[in-house]
């Protein structure tokens, strides 16, 4: 129940958002005859796990999945150099050997050998960019780089062992931040994300007391239509 309320009041928040920024951005649209590129997006990747955790593995294959629109808006009269601001949805998945078990309604973390448990959560996506591109208004295949951040507004965190029953649960942040860079040219473009701070909720320890700092790198291929 709470967490359905959360999720209700975040994409009330994101309604109202975007009702807001299409007012704005079509005002600008009557002003202005500027061509818009790549407004839509979607990104296939792998995660890495920065940690600091003793005897922690990454085992297995951690990924990443991103769809999402961007309203490109020319900064100049050739639309080459321009920013965008979008909305986006992303899925998260990653495995190591951490165990994640409740005691007495708090979430604690261990290591387990060599076990494959999987986490996953979802996320509302708002990426704000800066881009660069050599494109023209009849010109479909051209060089770009874009970099800028995210803000993420996550939900829907599960976990599942190798072995057992799965637990959702609130063990990941409810927002955090990434920086973000893509460069490529027409069709195939890559792309970096870094998390600025550590995914997991602070209430969530080991036994010891001690705080699972753990951030995410993500490598991936990026692609841009309209």
């Amino acid at each position: 129940m709470v967490n359905s309320c959360k999720i209700s009041i975040r994409l009330l928040f994101f309604a109202s958002f975007l009702l807001f920024a299409y007012k704005a951005l079509a005002q600008r649209d009557s002003l202005s005859t500027k061509y818009r590129e790549d407004q839509f997006y979607i990104s296939f990747g792998l995660q890495l796990q920065k940690e600091n955790i003793s005897g922690f593995k990454q085992n297995g294959f951690s990924n990443n999945f991103q769809v999402g629109f961007v309203r490109d808006i020319p900064l100049n009269d050739d639309g080459r150099i321009a920013i965008g601001l979008g909305i986006g949805y992303a899925y998260n998945r990653l495995i190591s050997n951490l165990t994640l078990v409740s005691d007495d309604n708090h979430l604690i973390f261990s290591i387990k050998g060599n076990d494959e448990n999987s986490q996953t959560y979802s996320s509302l996506v708002i990426p704000l960019s800066f881009r660069v591109r050599t494109s023209t208004p009849e010109r479909t295949d051209f060089w770009r780089v874009y970099g800028g951040m995210k803000y993420m507004l996550n939900f829907a965190e599960n976990y599942r062992p190798f072995f057992g029953k799965s637990v959702q649960s609130d063990f990941i942040k409810n927002n955090n931040t990434v920086v973000f860079l893509s460069a490529g040219y027409n069709t195939w473009n890559i792309y970096f994300e870094y998390d600025l701070n550590s995914i997991y909720q602070s209430e969530v320890k080991f036994s010891d007391g001690k705080y699972p700092h753990l951030q995410t790198i993500k490598l991936g291929l990026i692609f841009y239509i309209l």
